[in-house]
């Protein structure tokens, strides 16, 4: 009886069970249906917006947000592999090389861009942005740069950066800060705008400020390789070279385009702690690549050495050591590159002295002799434009020296910089037109240049 009773309750149990089974039914077919419908809206949504493509564009854009150029070109190669007719792939190409500085490059992409149909607008605010960065702000300029940083979705670090770069280009650093200050508060995670902020208070000599600045950038993203290559060399300049070597090991282990800056500074670091031979290795090894390969990775870091680096320090390193034969053949290669390296001019006068060659030796002592003697007078400008920013002549003075005796990029700064106390200034506007009409190697970029700062000669005659 007691088995019977058991049997019957097992059979409703079951009974039960499969009951609910039945009712559970129409529940989780609706819900495989739900998940079904929810694949199909994803897949679609994924194609709509360029499948693969469009999502190694999107990972592109962040990385370029990120200052990350080597990572972007990598997805964007992606991208490319992928479909040949994305328009976006060829823009956010564009401002790749916009954002390292190659305009000819950027515009290339830009009219690729244009041909496969994206947006006129777009592409032309981003040529706004190239011409703001390179200091050319007007009046109308600026007006649009602020008045798009009031768009719903406006690009705010692209603007903020382009923006600037423009202003510490002509010497407006109060300005630049304040954009810069405002950046940071907008996009208080962003490590780009404390990285602008260590450049300009560098500019000013504010080591410990600059040395603050690089450290937050750092902090708030530690694969900010620029971060971490400036701070390095700061660093170095600082004569604290076991701090310095941390940093550009950093940079090393990091993206492949860093790597010969990074082996180049870790050169200059044992060079101070008196380590020659592991020096000497690491020169040797950067420069089995290619001059451009080598400018290349400074820019990837904001860095344009006016001195063939590796090469010159290998050669003064080698006239240390009495290898004279040697020095002379890397130290030839690093005038050939840049004339106005005094310090691989004098290593190179002792080199050749070494080698019994007394009048070449002696003519090259002579080009340093002259050089600092010009540049003697930079202190004295210095600290008559400290008392007197307005003082225009010193400062033309100033740029003219350096321009003609240590520093293409230093000295273009300095007459740019007159621009901000004087607009249209003919004396410094004739300066840079000449500079660049005189090159013997004009650049599309040299020759636009050109004309823009001959354009206002001829408006004040």
């Amino acid at each position: 009886m007691t088995n019977s009773k058991r049997w019957d309750k097992s059979q409703n149990n079951s009974k039960s069970k499969l009951h609910d089974l039945k009712k559970s039914k129409p529940a989780k077919s609706w819900y495989r249906y739900a998940l079904f419908g929810l694949l199909i809206c994803l897949l679609s949504a994924f194609f709509w917006t360029g499948g693969i493509a469009g999502f190694a564009n999107s990972i592109a854009q962040n990385a370029i947000a990120s200052k990350r150029l080597d990572s972007a070109d990598w997805w964007l190669g992606v991208a490319r592999s992928l479909s040949t007719s994305n328009a976006s792939t060829d823009f956010l190409q564009a401002r790749t090389e916009r954002q390292r500085g190659n305009l000819d490059k950027m515009s290339v992409y830009l009219k690729a861009a244009h041909s496969k149909g994206f947006d006129p607008n777009r592409l032309e605010r981003e040529q706004a942005l190239a011409s703001a960065s390179l200091g050319r702000l007007t009046k109308d300029v600026e007006d649009r740069l602020n008045q798009w940083l009031q768009e719903p979705n406006a690009e705010s670090g692209e603007i903020f950066d382009s923006y600037s770069n423009g202003l510490t280009t002509v010497s407006r650093f109060e300005h630049a800060l304040e954009v810069l200050h405002l950046w940071e508060e907008y996009a208080p995670r962003e490590p780009v705008a404390n990285y602008r902020i260590a450049r300009v208070k560098e500019h000013f000599s504010q080591a410990s400020e600059a040395e603050a600045q690089y450290r937050k950038a750092i902090e708030k993203d530690s694969k900010f390789q620029k971060a971490n290559y400036n701070l390095a060399r700061l660093l170095l300049d600082q004569k604290r070279p076991e701090e310095a070597l941390k940093y550009f090991q950093l940079c090393n282990s990091g993206a492949p385009a860093l790597a010969l800056a990074a082996k180049t500074g870790m050169a200059r670091c044992f060079k101070t702690l008196g380590e020659s031979e592991k020096a000497l290795s690491l020169l040797k090894e950067v420069l089995k690549s290619s001059y451009e390969d080598l400018v290349e990775s400074y820019r990837s870091v904001d860095e344009i050495p006016e001195r063939s680096v590796a090469a010159s320090e290998l050669g003064i390193i080698e006239t240390e050591l009495g290898d004279f034969t040697e020095a002379r053949k890397h130290l030839e290669i690093a005038l050939s590159l840049h004339p106005l390296d005094s310090i691989a001019r004098y290593s190179y006068a002792i080199a050749l002295r070494g080698l019994g060659l007394k009048k070449e030796a002696e003519e090259n002592f002579a080009i340093t002799r002259t050089a600092r003697a010009a540049l003697d007078q930079v202190p004295v400008l210095q600290a008559m434009l400290s008392k007197d920013p307005h003082d225009t002549k010193s400062r033309i003075k100033f740029g003219r020296i350096v321009l003609e005796h240590e520093s293409e990029r230093t000295g273009l700064f300095w007459l740019q910089s007159v621009f901000s106390y004087d607009p249209i200034n003919s004396e410094a506007h004739e300066a840079i037109a000449n500079y660049f009409e005189s090159k013997k190697k004009r650049t599309p970029e040299d020759e636009k240049r050109a004309a823009y700062h001959r354009s206002f000669v001829k408006k004040n005659r």
